[in-house]
């Protein structure tokens, strides 16, 4: 059985191909992870903060799509 290693190259494609999708889905995973982390500590660790991050995050995404569509670029 071999080891795959992490091949940087291939997130770096990633990266310039969906740079919307693949940095709004890095801010989601690290802003949960900051929440959970967060929570743990306080001792407050609720769902509806994970909620409300999930939702902030899809509806920056949205707003970058509509953006991105109606936003003229300068000729």
């Amino acid at each position: 059985m071999s080891v795959q290693h992490f091949n940087k190259s291939f997130f770096h494609n990633a990266l310039k191909q969906n740079s919307n999708s693949i940095i709004y889905l890095s801010t989601t995973f690290a802003l949960i992870l900051t929440l959970a982390i967060y929570g743990s500590i306080q001792g407050n660790l609720k769902a509806e903060y994970f909620v409300y991050g999930l939702m902030v995050s899809l509806v920056f995404f949205i707003w970058a799509i509509i953006e991105h569509k109606y936003r003229q670029e300068p000729e």
